[in-house]
């Protein structure tokens, strides 16, 4: 069967609706920029609901409220629906990941998004009156969309690497990037034994713990009953309204690339044989989890990293540390440097000291080669090691709010995206923010 046409104009064309991409379509269209969105699932979220990495970490620095206007809409939500709770030790909000699809969906369209599901990326060029003409393949169509402004959500900067951006790919000695994990629900668990064995309960009723059980593994290992590799579990947290599922972030698949098919379709295959060794090791060795079982792996395979765009400025590692504040900062992050090994059991993780905010500039979201594209999230250019802290998905939220306001402040003076000043974008998020109150500490 022949692939239909199907054309799309418009002035602003998003292309990921995870944090970043959400972020984006909806600072763009509350600007007065229409807005298209594509999306490879059948659903927003990204990560949050495709890996089922429901939490969201670290906005804050000391005991200042760091998110943009975007997340602390969409938390706010979730919290007064009972859907979200926060523990401050972690700096962590724990989501409900179906309400949290519904919810970005409704808010999107409430804001006059036009939303386009299952399309993957094909092509990206430059049209004949020099906007961008972007082609996606659907069942039985061909997507076409013309479009003045472009903002590469994929997490993968798939959009630049196809307009011609210069890339890079995980960290600079070999371009091996930080490994890919398959997160995993138990259900079946028992929070009063949990309790019992003297481990945290949170908000009143959830189980929550992070970086813990290396002793356990360490036996398990000598035992030959754990080969994931990595020395202890990174997360485990109990979801928002069923205390008796447990979310686990504890898998490890090193070595394999989020840009190829083949790696992929391996790590997928290795992380659901890593998912039923992390049950059986639960409900051996964890108190709580001896009625566990796999409920749900992530409908696809988390990724870390991959691929970012070599832009007019770039992040690095020296920046994180020393808490650097560029004069184009558009947005703010306060997560220490957490870099999962790509080739062993280790991780990296850089504690900072109490207060530590860094800036990221306006530079690292556009392509030094490119005009009127721009990247947000996990994309962006940056150091490896400087990618491990900006991963977070309310700074990539707020990333994207950046690139969705400058697309609809260049949009509205007709100007190249670079030349919007930080200024600016800055302004307009923070009259967005006026209008929220901070996010509490429950």
């Amino acid at each position: 069967m022949q692939a239909k046409p199907c054309d799309f104009t418009t002035p602003c064309l998003v292309v990921g609706g995870g944090p970043a991409g959400y972020g984006a379509a909806l600072a763009a269209s509350r600007a007065g920029c229409k807005v298209l969105l594509v999306e490879h699932h059948g659903y927003l979220g990204g990560m949050g609901a495709a890996a089922n990495l429901s939490c969201y970490l670290n906005y804050r620095g000391g005991g200042e409220d760091l998110s943009e206007a975007a997340y602390r809409g969409l938390i706010g939500r979730l919290r007064a629906a009972g859907l979200s709770y926060h523990v401050g030790y972690a700096h962590a909000d724990y989501i409900d990941p179906e309400f949290t699809k519904t919810l970005m969906e409704e808010t999107l369209l409430r804001a006059g998004v036009t939303l386009l599901y299952h399309c993957l990326l094909d092509r990206v060029a430059r049209a004949d009156d020099g906007a961008w003409r972007v082609e996606f393949v659907a069942k039985n169509a061909r997507i076409r969309v013309r479009a003045d402004y472009v903002i590469d959500a994929t997490g993968d900067a798939d959009v630049c690497a196809s307009a011609g951006a210069q890339t890079t790919h995980g960290r600079n000695s070999d371009g091996r990037a930080q490994p890919m994990s398959m997160v995993v629900q138990l259900a079946g668990f028992d929070p009063r034994a949990w309790a019992d064995a003297g481990l945290p309960i949170e908000a009143g009723r959830y189980a929550v713990k992070c970086d813990c059980f290396g002793a356990e593994a360490s036996r398990a290992r000598a035992a030959g009953e754990w080969t994931i590799p990595r020395e202890n579990i990174a997360m485990l947290w109990a979801a928002p309204g069923d205390p008796t599922r447990v979310t686990i972030n504890g898998t490890r698949i090193n070595g394999l690339s989020a840009c190829d098919p083949l790696d992929v379709t391996r790590a997928e295959i290795e992380g659901r044989r890593q998912a039923g060794e992390l049950a059986r090791f639960f409900r051996n060795h964890i108190p709580g989890f001896a009625d566990a079982h796999l409920a749900q792996t992530g409908p696809q395979i988390g990724v870390r990293e991959s691929r970012r765009i070599v832009g007019r400025a770039v992040l690095t590692e020296d920046d994180v540390r020393a808490s650097r504040m560029p004069n184009d900062t558009i947005t703010r992050c306060a997560y220490p440097i957490d870099v999962h090994s790509p080739d062993s059991a280790a991780t990296q993780f850089e504690s900072m000291p109490s207060g530590h905010v860094y800036g990221i500039p306006w530079g690292c979201l556009l392509p030094a080669n490119l005009e009127n594209i721009a990247a947000a999230g996990r994309c962006i250019s940056a150091t490896h090691e400087a990618a491990g802290s900006f991963r977070v998905m309310p700074t990539c939220m707020g990333l994207g709010e950046a690139a969705g306001t400058g697309a609809a402040l260049a949009a509205q003076a007709k100007i190249p995206l670079s030349t919007v000043s930080s200024g600016s974008i800055r302004a307009a998020m923070d009259k967005q923010l006026r209008a929220l109150p901070a996010l509490s500490r429950p």
